[in-house]
């Protein structure tokens, strides 16, 4: 669990953004992902040596999106959003 300022997110909150901003990461590294699934059909014994440039790309995308700034982001702007909305209800 993390937190910002005062803020605290609840577990459960904590795991939905994850598993959402995890979404939004594969969603736009689409093209570099379906790359070392290609990879991966074509090789089965060696995929870690076969396909060891994909699986970079993959993760260095992926990493973009779900690094701990972003993830610290994403969680600031979750906080503003659905806690201000709950105030209001």
């Amino acid at each position: 669990m993390s937190s910002t300022s005062q803020q605290v997110l609840s577990n459960r909150e904590y795991d939905t953004l994850v598993k959402e901003k995890r979404l939004e990461a594969y969603k736009k590294c689409d093209p570099i992902v379906q790359e070392f699934v290609a990879c991966t059909k074509e090789y089965m014994l060696s995929v870690g040596w076969a396909c060891k440039e994909q699986s970079q790309k993959m993760r260095e995308c992926l990493h973009q999106y779900m690094n701990p700034e972003s993830l610290l982001e994403a969680e600031k702007e979750y906080l503003r959003t659905h806690r201000k909305l709950a105030r209001t209800s």
